[in-house]
């Protein structure tokens, strides 16, 4: 067994750039989910049955489909269906960002059929309109119950644009596949890419945390 990690130390720059696209993707699909899956959430709790029912389709396609096939669906059949050309960044943001509002919509769905039906009657009674009383009361004690579920939905998020690498976007993964095929090595380049997406799971969790302190 033999490893030698100097081989890669050319490549860094390499690396460093992945970095920002890995960071790009991950911020465009949470922008993306979080204000998507926030609409679905209260669309869903005005218990329309035909739009239930809808948004009830929505999110069991999205959840129900492995990601890389979605992923290959937005990149390759895009093209063929609209003569519309997608990027490959437009492509993996769209795709990350669907699949996560699915998830979130439903966390956050949760979150706040939980809060206390004392409060609805209460925002209503100072005179509250509908879109206040969920901006300014409802959604914000539901985000405090389910703060740690959507914090481990942005780390699976983040974790899931590894995926991106099939399509030939320079993420981190991608970049260690091309370092594999000039180096001949595979444990190095692969073992700093695990190294960079651990470091930047634990900087996200420690966010979270101080996040759910805050908000508590």
């Amino acid at each position: 067994m033999s490893m030698d990690f100097s081989l890669i130390e050319p490549y860094l720059p390499l690396f460093r750039g992945g970095v920002v696209v890995t960071l790009e993707i991950t911020g465009a699909s949470l922008v993306l989910a979080f204000a998507l899956g926030a609409l679905i959430a209260v669309l869903k709790v005005l218990h329309v049955r035909a739009l239930s029912l809808i948004l009830g389709l929505y999110t069991s396609l999205f959840r129900g489909i492995p990601l890389i096939v979605l992923l290959f669906v937005a990149y390759f059949a895009t093209p063929q269906l609209t003569g519309y050309k997608i990027s490959m960044f437009a492509a993996s943001v769209l795709t990350l960002g669907l699949n996560g509002s699915a998830t979130v919509s439903e966390t956050l769905r949760g979150g706040i059929e939980g809060v206390d039906r004392g409060q609805y009657d209460a925002a209503r009674a100072i005179g509250l309109t509908y879109p206040a009383m969920m901006v300014r009361v409802i959604i914000p004690q539901a985000l405090r119950s389910v703060a740690p579920a959507l914090v481990n939905e942005v780390i699976t998020l983040l974790k899931g644009t590894s995926l991106v690498a099939v399509i030939g976007l320079a993420d981190v993964m991608r970049t260690a596949q091309g370092i594999q095929a000039i180096t001949y090595r595979a444990f190095e380049p692969f073992a700093v890419a695990a190294v960079i997406y651990y470091v930047i799971v634990m900087a996200l969790a420690a966010l979270g945390r101080a996040l759910e302190r805050r908000l508590r």
